[in-house]
């Protein structure tokens, strides 16, 4: 049998990129996958997760982690949510990957539920339609599948937002609406520029925040 674990990592920044990983293992490397003690990735500091990726590509008979855009968030919100976003790049990962059985951290209340929203959203065949799907709350933290592709959707994020940092010369940190490096990135950004940067999720309130601050100001100077 072969066993997929399913995780995010920056579902809530409103600046960068959406990370969905996913680590599919063989169920007789399953005690190996068990062996290296994995932890979910908010857990681990950057060397700890990074000297794990290379232990669970090593035990996995395939990974993927896909990347979905600030922009393609943005155009995507405007007719489905971000539920909704998660789950289609939950099912790319599943069909890449093509799993006997799924293990999935549940972002609903339901996971009976959200089970049933995946399944309606794969083909209609037996493969797809017969795929055990588990989908629990703390999945990242009790199944080490999970904390497996946990970590390397972790590990892809925090390399992109290395790149951001490079890219503006300035330390964004870690692209949360809370973070006061993040905002001020944003805010002098906008001063600079008339405009936030490309990677900015401008569906999210404080980056909407941010652009009416800025074009408030702009009035003002009149």
């Amino acid at each position: 049998m072969k066993l997929l674990g399913i995780d995010e990592a920056g579902r809530g920044p409103v600046l960068g990129s959406m990370f969905i990983g996913g680590v599919l293992v063989d169920e007789k490397d399953m005690d190996t996958l068990n062996g290296l003690e994995l932890k979910d990735s908010k857990e681990l500091d950057d060397d700890q997760r990074e000297a794990f990726v290379p232990q669970i590509t090593d035990v996995a008979l395939d990974t993927h982690v896909k990347e979905v855009t600030a922009t393609e968030i943005d155009e995507l919100r405007q007719i489905m949510s971000l539920n909704r976003i998660e789950i289609n790049g939950f099912v790319h990962i599943i069909q890449e990957l093509e799993p006997d059985k799924v293990v999935i951290d549940l972002p609903e209340p339901d996971g009976d539920r959200f089970g049933k929203k995946i399944r309606n959203e794969l083909p209609d065949v037996p493969r797809y339609q017969d795929l055990e799907i588990v989908a629990e709350h703390k999945a990242d933290e009790n199944y080490p599948i999970v904390s497996a592709a946990s970590i390397l959707a972790k590990s892809e994020r925090e390399h992109h937002v290395a790149a951001l940092n490079n890219r503006y010369g300035v330390d964004v940190n870690t692209g949360y609406p809370h973070d006061e490096k993040t905002t001020t990135f944003l805010e002098e950004y906008i001063l600079r520029n008339g405009e936030l940067p490309d990677e900015t999720r401008t569906s999210w309130s404080t980056a909407q925040r941010i652009k009416e601050k800025h074009e408030q100001r702009g009035l003002e100077d009149f």
